[in-house]
């Protein structure tokens, strides 16, 4: 007697894994890469290829009914013919079948991917938003105060629209935000990355988000336009790759971006991501983040964990440590702790955000510096 176990059935015992949470979010879609698990209100489930999560490759089908086969080449007259040989076995043939343990590693890789991506959705993370395929409006407001310094609000848009006519692939946006305040002026906590290598952060934007590819483990977009800071155009261009790779009961997430503007020239920016499902309802997350830009003296690199905590479907808490360096000269520059609260409240697009937060710079001796930012947000994105 033969008794088939489903690999789902026997992963959700083993690991006693049950992602409620993962039924709840904000209203929009994610590109390939969204939550297979989340309903119509959430991520919109696309399927991912065979060949994206390892697939076995197909063979060729043996000749149709009715059809003949090649007759084999005649031994010349008064020779006995050839011994028959063993036809060679096909590289698919001698690769073994995926197996149990072959299963269980890709689902395992999926939950932690379906995670990531529900929680990134849920804090509007920057860098889940730029691989986003479809329309949106962004509206957010924050007021942040920190010790010793004025409190101060930062309203800011930012409008995508898919153009169906292009296979949705080709976006206009549009970001509006103030003038970035004068170096010193308090700020939340930020690794490396955020304070420099975002271009929707620089007043006003507009431009053009072509997505060349998206999958879950590979993604490749650009984005082109033109900013105006104090009424001055700045054309800039900003090409942007990123791969996934399963590590046993982590995935690594490597993203690499390129951005050039015409007043200042080239900037990169490198980032390591690693991640690991925890329990159902704890994520762990660490990043390397190095930025190089024209008009920043030295290399800058930034070393955060984070810990993400799902309460309840409209409910969630981000535990984060950031760790800012300067390679040249090399030394550590900020260490900050920060906590994020984040609700959806009365309607599921808008959000409510508190996150108190504690600086140690460089600059002050490393002396702690608290500080709290609220910020209020409407999120509106296409459902289905």
């Amino acid at each position: 007697m033969t008794v088939l176990v489903q690999p789902a059935d026997f992963l959700s015992s083993l690991f006693l894994i049950k992602p409620s949470f993962l039924h709840a979010g904000i209203s929009i879609a994610g590109a390939e890469e969204a939550n297979p698990a989340a309903p119509a209100s959430q991520v919109t489930t696309t399927a991912v290829p065979a060949t994206a999560t390892g697939g076995t490759p197909t063979t060729p089908s043996p000749p149709q009914k009715g059809q003949q086969a090649p007759e084999s080449p005649q031994a010349p007259e008064g020779q006995q013919p050839p011994a028959a040989t063993e036809a060679p076995q096909k590289p698919e043939e001698s690769k073994p079948p995926e197996g149990f343990v072959d299963t269980m590693h890709g689902s395992l890789s999926r939950q932690i991917q379906d995670t990531a991506v529900w929680l990134d959705s849920f804090f509007t993370n920057e860098s889940f938003l730029k691989e986003q395929n479809r329309s949106y409006v962004r509206v957010r407001y924050d007021v942040f105060k920190e010790q010793g310094t004025a409190a101060s609000m930062k309203p800011s848009v930012d409008l995508r629209l898919a153009l169906p006519q292009l296979e949705r692939k080709s976006h206009l946006i549009f970001t509006a935000e103030p003038s970035q305040p004068p170096v010193g002026t308090a700020a939340p906590a930020q690794t490396a990355g955020e304070r420099f290598g975002t271009t929707e952060q620089q007043n006003v934007t507009a431009g053009v988000h072509y997505i060349f590819r998206s999958a879950a483990k590979e993604s490749f977009v650009v984005r082109s336009g033109m900013q105006f800071s104090k009424f001055t155009p700045v054309v800039f261009a900003a090409p942007r790759y990123r791969a996934l790779f399963p590590l046993d009961s982590w995935n690594m997430r490597f993203t690499q971006e390129l951005l050039w503007r015409s007043t200042s020239g080239w900037q990169t920016d490198t980032r390591f991501e690693f991640e690991r499902l925890l329990r159902p309802e704890f994520f762990f997350r660490t990043s390397i983040d190095g930025i190089w830009a024209g008009r920043v003296n030295g290399y800058l690199y930034s070393l955060a964990f984070s810990l993400s905590q799902t309460i309840d479907p409209t409910h969630a808490i981000d535990y984060e440590l950031i760790n800012n360096f300067q390679a040249n000269p090399g030394q550590l520059t900020e260490v900050d702790f920060l906590i994020r609260y984040r609700h959806s409240f009365w309607r599921k697009w808008l959000f409510f955000e508190v996150a108190p937060q504690v600086r140690f710079p460089r600059d002050r001796k490393f002396e702690d510096t608290p500080g709290i930012l609220f910020r209020i947000e409407m999120f509106f994105g296409e459902v289905g």
